[in-house]
Order: C-alpha cells, then sequence, then structure tokens
C-alpha cells in the first residue's frame, strides 16, 4: 500500500514538472463575491467570442490563459445568481484583471429554495432516522437538470440516479457530517435555519472536487462563515397545511467589521398543535421546534480568516405511519369532502377526550465547529476544521405485556381478519357477498377486495358488517388507540397483580450518536494549469443506544424481561430440551440484573454501544487547460468498529452455551466468564471484538470544451466501501455477532501471507465494491442551455439486515442478505429555453433502469435462541438459503420522471411558475422472507424443510403440503421467468412478487405544482417578499409515492372441516398484505419576508 501511494505521489510530481509557465501569454483573472463579499465557488465563467469558459475554484477565483487579445463578453453564471455579462478589451500578453465581481441573488430561486428547505424538512417520516426524505433540498446547481429536479420530484420520493442517501456527502466548513454509524446526514440537525444551509458548494456525482474525494452521490459543503451574509436583519412569517402549521424566523448579520470580525445569527421557531380533523394532512401529529444558529469570523487581512459556528434545533415531533390498502379504503368512506384521502394515520387516539399520538420523535444535534482558512501565498492555500456534536435522536412506542396488541390496524383488529379465504375443488374462491348469499369467483384472485366485498362463506356476517362500519365511520375506539382503555387495564393489574409488570407502557427508544471530527485541506496551484489537493478527514464516533420507560400508563413498574421470548419459551421449550435455568435466563434482558423493576425514566431491555473510528487521506490533480480539462484522484480509508454492552443479555448467553466454540461471537472477549456466572460489575461493561477495514478509491474524468458554449465530459470511479456498522451486527440489542463475511475478513487480515487471490476474496469480502461512469454533453447559449447525461454504475456484495416475527417457527428472527449485486444505468437529460423576455420553459427527463443482478444469501436465526428446524444431522439454528431478488427493480423512488415548467420574471420583481411532472416506474420494496429459495423448492439450501412451500405436495424432507401456487406448462414442466424463477399463480403472486406503485390511470400518474411572488424595494435597502407555493395543485390522492411487502409471510393454505364434514381448503394469502405510502392531497405553503 506504501508503495501504491508513493507511486500516486511520485506520478503527480512528473506531470506537474512537466509543465512550464508561459510569461508573455495573454491572461484573464477574476473573483466572483456575493453581496456580503463570501467566494461564490462553482460558477461558470465563459468568454463568448473566443468559445472558452471555465469554473471559479473555492476561494470564487477564475484563471483563463493563452487567450486571443480581443474585445471580450465575459458571461458570469452562478447557481442561486442573477447572470452577469462583462465587457472587456483583452491587452496582449498581459494579466487582464476583472478583480472582484459581486453577483447579486436570483430572488425567485430563492424564494424557491426557502420553499424547499421547510416542506422537505417537514417530509420526515422515519423508523428511528433511518429514512429521511430531505436530500433532494441541497441540490443547488447552475445545471439546469439537478435546480429542477430538486424542487420538482421531491413529492413523488425521488432519488437521483436511484441511489440511496448513504452515496452523498455532506460538509459544513470542509468538515464532515455524514453519520460513521449510518452513512447519512441529519438534515432535522439545522430545521428551520435555512441561512444556514442557503450557501454551499454542490458538486453533482463523481466529478472533481476540492473539498472531498466525493461519492457516487452528490456532495456538499454548506458555507457558514459569517461573512457569507449581507448586512442587516431579515424577518419572515410563514404559514402551512403539512407536518407544522405556522414557522417565524428572524436573521442577523453584522458585516464585516472595522476590526475584522463579523458575526451572523438567526433564530428559527415552527410549531403545529395536535391535528383533532381525521382525513386532514398530518392528523394526529403535533410539531414544535425551536432552532438557533451562530456563526463569528474573524479576518487578519485576506491572508487568514477563523470561523466560530454553534447551531441546533431542539425538536418534538409526531409521526404516522404507512398503512394497508384496506385501510386506507375502508377510512376513506369517512368525510369524503375533508382535506384529501389517504391520511389516516393508526398512531394516535384519545386520552381524556385530547388527541394523544403515540410515537413522538425527540431530537436536538448541539454542533460546535472551527475552521481556520490560511492562504499561505498566492499558489498554497490550508483549511482547518475542528467539528463536534452529540446527536439526541429518541422516538416512544406502545409496548405490551400479556396483553391484546393495542394497535388500531394490527391485522387482528381489521375486518379481512375474519375472511377465511376458503377454496373448492376447482381451485376457486368462496366466498359471501355483502348481503350473505353465497358467491363463487371465476378465478383465483377475484374473491376478495380491501373494500371488505367479499368474505368466506363461515364468517359470521352480523360481526363483519358490525367492524366493517366502524372503520368507515372512524369509530375513536376502533380506528384510533384507546388511551383509557390501556390506562383502565393498568389500573386493574395494579389491584390484581401490584407486584407485576404493567400491561401496556409507552417505552422511549434512543438512538443517539456522538463524533468529533477532524479535516485538514491542502491546495496548490504554483505549476501552471495543475490544481494539486491533499486532504486528511478523521473521525471518532459512539453510538448511544438503549431503551426508556416513557410513560407507564398508570401502571406499577415494568419487569425487564423480553416479553416475546418468554411467550415463545412457554410455547417451544418442551421441543427443544431446554432446562428450567435455559428457561428463566433466556427472558432477561439483563442476567446481571434479572426480573429488574423498572420505573419511569429507568433503562431497559438493552443498553449498548458502537465504537467508531474513520480517517480517509485523498489526493487529487486537476489540469485545467483552455479546450481540456484532466483530472484523476486516488483515497484510501480507514475504518473500524466496535460493540460493548451495559447487559448481559440473556439470549445471548443461551446461544454463546449452544455454540461454546464461537461462545465470543454473542459475548465478546468476556464470554467465558459469563459462561461461568461472573456478570461484570455495575459500571463495566461487556467489550466485543473490534473489526478493522481498509478501502481503496480511485477515480478519473476529463472535459472536452469544443467551444465556449459545448463540452463533452467523461466521468469513472472504482471504490471499495466497508460496511456500516448498522448493516454489520445481526442483532445488536442481543449480542455481538456480526455478519459471516467479517470474519472471513477479520481473519485474512490477521494471516496475510495467504494466497493472494483466496487473501483478496476474502479481506474485501465484506465491502461493498462499486464501479460507476457517466458521459455527459452540455450546452450553453443565450437562448437555450441544458444538458444530456448517460451512467451506468454497477453495485457487487452488499449487505441488507431485517428482523420479523416468523409465523413458521413463531418467534422473533433476524435475517442477514449479503451478497447483493445490483445495477442502476439511464438517462438524464434537460433543457431551458428563454420564451422571450419574461418567460422560461424548461423541460427535464430522467430515465433509469435500477435492479438487482444477482441472488442474495441469506442467514436467518432466532434472536432468542430457538431451533428454527431440523434436518438429517439433528436441530438447525441458523437456517441457509438463497434470496430469489435477480430482475426485482431497486426501490428508491420513480425510475422514470419527466417535468415541464414555464417560469415567469418580470423586471418588476414579479415570478411564478407552473409545473407539471410525470412519473412511472416506481416499485414496491420486496420482503426477503417472500422470496426464499427453500419456498420455491421445498427445500433450503441447508437441507431443511420449508412448511407451506408454494409447491403442491409435501416438500421432499417431509414439510406441510403447499397450496400448488407454481405454474406448470402442459408437460407438468416448472415455468421460470427470465431470471430462472419459478412463476406462481394467481393470486399467489401477490405473497411474493414485486408490485408496481403506478396507478393504472395514466392521469393519475401526474403531479402539478405552481408558485407566484412578489418582491418589493423600499427606502433605505429595505424590501418586502411574499411567496405563495401550492404543491399537488389538482389534488392527486392515487399518486403512490413507497410502500413495502411485509416480511411476515402467510404459510400458504392448511386444510380443516366445514359444518358438513367435508375437507375444505383454506388461503392466508392476503394475511399480511403490504403497506403503502400516498401523496399528500393539496397543500401549500406561504412565506413572507422582510429585509431591512
Amino acid at each position: 500500500m506504501r508503495k501504491t501511494i508513493f507511486a500516486f505521489l511520485l506520478t503527480i510530481a512528473t506531470l506537474a514538472s512537466a509543465t512550464a509557465y508561459a510569461d508573455d501569454a495573454t491572461r484573464l483573472v477574476g473573483r466572483l463575491v456575493s453581496a456580503g463579499n463570501q467566494a461564490i465557488a462553482g460558477a461558470t465563467v465563459t468568454l463568448g467570442n473566443q468559445g472558452i469558459s471555465t469554473t471559479t475554484n473555492a476561494n470564487g477565483e477564475f484563471s483563463l490563459t493563452y487567450l486571443e487579445p480581443i474585445d471580450e463578453e465575459v458571461i458570469l453564471e452562478a447557481d442561486g445568481y442573477v447572470s452577469d455579462i462583462q465587457l472587456i478589451q483583452l491587452q496582449k500578453g498581459q494579466l487582464n484583471n476583472l478583480g472582484d465581481i459581486t453577483m447579486q441573488v436570483d430572488i425567485a430561486r430563492e424564494a424557491q429554495e426557502e420553499v424547499l428547505l421547510n416542506l422537505a424538512e417537514a417530509d420526515l417520516n422515519d423508523d428511528e432516522g433511518k429514512t429521511q426524505s430531505m436530500a433532494s433540498a441541497s441540490s443547488a446547481s447552475q445545471d439546469v437538470f439537478n435546480s429542477t429536479t430538486s424542487f420538482a420530484w421531491s413529492n413523488a420520493r425521488y432519488r437521483a440516479r436511484g441511489y440511496e442517501q448513504i452515496y452523498e456527502q455532506n460538509y459544513i466548513e470542509g468538515i464532515s457530517f455524514n453519520s460513521a454509524e449510518r452513512g447519512q446526514f441529519n438534515f432535522s440537525a439545522m430545521g428551520g435555519l435555512n441561512d444556514a444551509t442557503r450557501y454551499r458548494e454542490v458538486v453533482e456525482g463523481i466529478e472533481s472536487n476540492n473539498f472531498t474525494f466525493g461519492s457516487l452521490g452528490k456532495s456538499t459543503n454548506y458555507l457558514q462563515s459569517a461573512t457569507n451574509y449581507a448586512q442587516g436583519w431579515k424577518v419572515g412569517l410563514a404559514g402551512t397545511n403539512r407536518n407544522y402549521k405556522g414557522a417565524a424566523r428572524a436573521t442577523y448579520a453584522s458585516g464585516l467589521l472595522d476590526n475584522g470580525w463579523a458575526f451572523a445569527a438567526q433564530l428559527a421557531w415552527r410549531y403545529s398543535p395536535y391535528i383533532d380533523v381525521k382525513g386532514r394532512i398530518g392528523e394526529g401529529i403535533t410539531y414544535n421546534s425551536v432552532g438557533y444558529f451562530l456563526t463569528a469570523e474573524k479576518q487578519w487581512g485576506k491572508d487568514k480568516r477563523l470561523s466560530l459556528i454553534t447551531f441546533g434545533a431542539p425538536t418534538m415531533r409526531g409521526q404516522s405511519a404507512a398503512v394497508t390498502q384496506e385501510t386506507y379504503n375502508l377510512t376513506n368512506q369517512y368525510n369524503r369532502t375533508s382535506w384529501g384521502y389517504n391520511n389516516y394515520n393508526p398512531y394516535w387516539g384519545y386520552q381524556n377526550g385530547q388527541v394523544r399520538n403515540s410515537r413522538i420523535v425527540k431530537s436536538y444535534d448541539p454542533t460546535v465547529i472551527a475552521a481556520f482558512d490560511w492562504n499561505i501565498d498566492e499558489t498554497n492555500r490550508i483549511k482547518f476544521g475542528l467539528g463536534y456534536h452529540y446527536s439526541f435522536y429518541s422516538n416512544s412506542a406502545l409496548t405490551f405485556y400479556n396483553a391484546p396488541d393495542p394497535r388500531p390496524d394490527y391485522y387482528r383488529n381489521m375486518p379481512s381478519f375474519l375472511y377465511d379465504g376458503q377454496i373448492d375443488k376447482n381451485g376457486n374462491f368462496i366466498g359471501k357477498t355483502w348481503n350473505g348469499s353465497d358467491w363463487t369467483g371465476s378465478s383465483l384472485g377475484t374473491g376478495f377486495n380491501y373494500n371488505g366485498t367479499y368474505v368466506g362463506p363461515s364468517v359470521d356476517m352480523s360481526t363483519y358488517s358490525t367492524l366493517t362500519d366502524l372503520w368507515t365511520s372512524r369509530d375513536d375506539k376502533t380506528t384510533q388507540i384507546d388511551w383509557d382503555a390501556l390506562y383502565a387495564a393498568n389500573y386493574a393489574n395494579n389491584a390484581n397483580n401490584p407486584e407485576g409488570s404493567a400491561r401496556y407502557m409507552v417505552e422511549r427508544r434512543h438512538n443517539d450518536i456522538q463524533e468529533g471530527m477532524l479535516n485538514i485541506n491542502y491546495r496548490n496551484t504554483s505549476v501552471d494549469h495543475l490544481t494539486a489537493t491533499v486532504g486528511l478527514e478523521a473521525k471518532g464516533s459512539q453510538g448511544i443506544h438503549y431503551k426508556s420507560v416513557d410513560d407507564l400508563l398508570g401502571g406499577n413498574q415494568w419487569i425487564d424481561v423480553d416479553p416475546f421470548a418468554e411467550r415463545d419459551i412457554k410455547e417451544l421449550a418442551t421441543n427443544i430440551g431446554m432446562t428450567q435455568e435455559d428457561i428463566n435466563n433466556v427472558k432477561q434482558n439483563n442476567l446481571a440484573n434479572p426480573n429488574a423493576a423498572i420505573t419511569t425514566g429507568g433503562r431497559f431491555g438493552y443498553d449498548y454501544r458502537i465504537n467508531m473510528m474513520n480517517a480517509k487521506l485523498w489526493a487529487q490533480n486537476e489540469w485545467n487547460w483552455n479546450e481540456v480539462d484532466l483530472y484523476y484522484a486516488l483515497q484510501f480509508t480507514y475504518s473500524s468498529m466496535q460493540r460493548t454492552t451495559n447487559m448481559v443479555n440473556g439470549r445471548a448467553w443461551y446461544l454463546a452455551r449452544l455454540n461454546p466454540d464461537y461462545a465470543q461471537y454473542y459475548l465478546g472477549s468476556q464470554a467465558q466468564n459469563v459462561l461461568d456466572g461472573n456478570y461484570p460489575a455495575a459500571g463495566s461493561a461487556l467489550v466485543g471484538y473490534a473489526h478493522h477495514f481498509i478501502d481503496p478509491a480511485f477515480k478519473i474524468g476529463a472535459t472536452y470544451k469544443i467551444n465556449g458554449r459545448n463540452q463533452l465530459k467523461v466521468n469513472a470511479m472504482a471504490e471499495t466501501k466497508a460496511p456500516l456498522a448498522r448493516d454489520a451486527y445481526i442483532s445488536p440489542r442481543v449480542h455481538d455477532r456480526a455478519i459471516e463475511a467479517i470474519y472471513r475478513h477479520d481473519q485474512a487480515a490477521a494471516y496475510a501471507k495467504r494466497d493472494g487471490t483466496s487473501w483478496l476474496h476474502e479481506y474485501f469480502g465484506a465491502s461493498q465494491k462499486m464501479a460507476s461512469a457517466d458521459l455527459t454533453y452540455s450546452f450553453n447559449y443565450p437562448v437555450v442551455r441544458g444538458r444530456i447525461t448517460g451512467f451506468y454504475t454497477q453495485f457487487w456484495d452488499g449487505t441488507e439486515l431485517n428482523g420479523y416475527y416468523d409465523d413458521e417457527a413463531r418467534t422473533f428472527v433476524n435475517q442477514a442478505l449479503t451478497g447483493i449485486d445490483r445495477r442502476h444505468m439511464g438517462i438524464e437529460a434537460a433543457a431551458a429555453v428563454k420564451l422571450g423576455l419574461y418567460f422560461t420553459l424548461t423541460g427535464v427527463v430522467s430515465v433509469g433502469d435500477y435492479r438487482y443482478t444477482s441472488n442474495a444469501y441469506s442467514i436467518t436465526s432466532a434472536e432468542n435462541g430457538m431451533a428454527l428446524a431440523e434436518n438429517v444431522d439433528g436441530a438447525i439454528y441458523e437456517l441457509r438459503d438463497s434470496v430469489l431478488i435477480n430482475g426485482l427493480r431497486v426501490a428508491t423512488g420513480p425510475q422514470v420522471n419527466t417535468s415541464l415548467k414555464l417560469s415567469f420574471f418580470h423586471p418588476k420583481m414579479w415570478f411564478a411558475d407552473i409545473t407539471v411532472s410525470y412519473f412511472d416506474w416506481s416499485y414496491l420494496d420486496y420482503a426477503p422472507s417472500r422470496r426464499m429459495k427453500g419456498l420455491y423448492t421445498g427445500v433450503r439450501a441447508d437441507g431443511s424443510a420449508v412448511n407451506g412451500w408454494y409447491g403442491s405436495k409435501e416438500s421432499p424432507n417431509g414439510g406441510a403440503k403447499g397450496p400448488d401456487a407454481i405454474v406448470k406448462d402442459e408437460n407438468g414442466n416448472v415455468v421460470y421467468d427470465k431470471y430462472g424463477i419459478p412463476t406462481l399463480k394467481a393470486p399467489y403472486n401477490q405473497l411474493a412478487d414485486q408490485e408496481m406503485l403506478t396507478d393504472a390511470q395514466w392521469y393519475n400518474r401526474f403531479l402539478v405544482d405552481v408558485s407566484v411572488g412578489k418582491l418589493i424595494y423600499l427606502k433605505n435597502r429595505q424590501s418586502i417578499s411574499i411567496n405563495l407555493t401550492v404543491n399537488n395543485l389538482l389534488n392527486n390522492t392515487r399518486f403512490k409515492t413507497g410502500g413495502y411487502q411485509q416480511a411476515r409471510l402467510p404459510r400458504g393454505t392448511y386444510q380443516r372441516t366445514d359444518d358438513n364434514s367435508n375437507s375444505v381448503i383454506t388461503s392466508n394469502v392476503w394475511k399480511f398484505p403490504s403497506k403503502y405510502y400516498y401523496a399528500w392531497g393539496t397543500n401549500f405553503y406561504l412565506n413572507i419576508q422582510y429585509k431591512f
């Protein structure tokens, strides 16, 4: 590796020395700055008469050499600013210096970003912070495609090129702020602080980058130095009908003072009371957030600058959830004239007549940054950055013990649970119509729909009708959480069993992380045409995860045992030979403090840490000539992770006892002490094994400037990426076990003298491999500008972890998928055409094909240590099988996206636009549990039989009979799809096939957005701006933005006897249907701002 680095640096030196500087060349230089005298990076500078262009560097500077000494038009374009033209007569053989050029803010774009930053952050609808839709808000670029799609496609959950957020890099003043544990940036850390995110450098994709090596997605560097902000005050008010209803903010900037100091600050507040209107956007949700941002900057001349920054946004907000189509259809019968459909939220209910949400997120991410920028001389610049933040993140959830599930949309509480799906001898479903008369479907699948039109013949129609009526009328106690009933159950339990565990309580799941960051960036331009950059990034992180009792709901205490493990053990212990000690220990969450009585605020369940270290060393050479630009860059990344826990989990103890040779995989280095009954003292932790990774990356690119109006650009990158901690540990709440590929990697790292090919395969086996390339043609004329890009990316050896309740094993299981390969390819195109003085017509289109290109490998294990199956060798504790996903689409939003936008801008500062967008090829996220190879063959890869497989006979190793769901030809041969996967008959195909979310009616694939605004100039540099944006103007409430298959799998069919003692077959196909997200109906954002 040292030889590789040395060779790379030697190449830099060789190329640098090969180019000489010509003193007699005609040169043009200048610097673009904002009204606050802040450098504008990434702006395009074009010489209109000579057809030459370049971009500004991080200092806002540009330089062009070997020019013709003629009269020239210098065209200046930067995202968020009004384009400008400078006229100059170039003097032969001289340095022509335009000096500092101040560009004016584009008012229309600023207003649109004000909307986007607020609405996108309000879209947060996540599960423990894992999924956020804010990322598109940072896609600011003068590029027509990116500047248009960041706003127009955000409502459809569009992801650029189908990449997840972990492939985007986010920096603040050059310091990396992507979480080391989850790989994502926490946008809610700056929620409502629009000015803190307004100024930024954005590098799209795998292009050259001056502040980081970059990644597949865009890289964003937020610029928060105080001199970014124009001197004066800015106050604003906003109203909306989304997750929060009102907002207020105030910003002050001092400008650069005579003593070299500059200050800027912003306060922001967003609020919504509980929404107590069923069917309205945000029903059952509350919101309260106060944000602060303070930046101070000290300058020593033009060479040295120190910035001190702090911000945070303590936030409390309610959540909503995806639900099944049956639930949407039933609740949509209520108040159809309300604010839209498909807004049902199962997370709330009434307590003493007041709305209460069970899923309350509390987040606060206090951050401090110190950044020092030193221009050593004209050709050398170095930047140092230090940062620290502690991200508090928790969400609440109802839990219960030895009591009915309180969730109103739990499958047993729905009318469809009464449907028994009987099948006649011809394979048709038997049912009854709404009035109870007999009905027989003509083919499989037509006997049931989610409106509850048909039910099984053995269903009590009176019960079914009553329950359906309660749902369609939105009965408080049926369709929402009945908080008063939960309190009543606990009061009764207190009287009957005062020392026992509460029946219901609200728990709080904490997922905090603290990180300290260091960044050093050195840039040298001493060699003509060459910018050489070297960067070092280092980060130390600790993920802090535990549960606490949030509200006992009137109960006395909560006993710290796993209620599901206790239930499962009672049911299954006799079948797997567990001793009484095993039974007592397995249910304990902490063997060091068994059966602990926990009261409000106390920790229970799990309490673990993941300690991580990350370091990146990268170097880039960027060569710029008049006609050609060339860059290449190399990066090496070191990462490590190690789990510790403050609790000795009983399931981990049992798994270690079952597998003594691998006990350390579950209990860490102190495994033997724990098995001997010597638990750590209070305040001490069990320490797991550390895992270390080194990953290389390389990228290269070139730009050919055909002339000043047209250019071709090509980029390519190859990278390996170690697994994130969230994808490395199979069940970190319980034990230290990591995915198998990590242990093979650890062994390869320890024995580096093994055979080269085998060693490389095992060393990088846990890392995801990526290769990507794109080719772009762009054009820029006075009347029309745009680009067209083709891209291709291949991923190998991805990892995915899932947890769900397995109905066959009757216990909670963890599933680790490895070897996931996928391909992302497509075309992006955009053009903006000026129509006269006031109008611009912009068209954008993205057509992608994002799909899996291999089957995955799965290992499934019970969280409580249960044996899940048997084969000829005995009990099987880990089920091993293939997951048939080859050919499935990657569910990261629509893969066909188009928009047409007509914009209006009048010199008297009126602006408006209307955007019509069309979306297609959007797919449901698959559940691996439904596509296991054993379900299609009857036997898993480990030889165990599958009960209730998709076939028609008993499985080869003795499993239960299947439903005869696999399609066969006239000769009795199985019919396979083009990826070699057996096809399923309807309706059984609904169990496993990937559903397209696009509505059958073409007109339901459109969304229309409009915006109108006015800027009013007052005396003494004062102004008022007013902007109204309306999204989904036509109220398209049939637009599905996402969804997923439930991992729980109904086990095919079963036989039973009807009232006449006849044998009948019943199907469970619809027992656990998919869940969906829908776009909000018509929603608006009104913003009023006053500057003075």
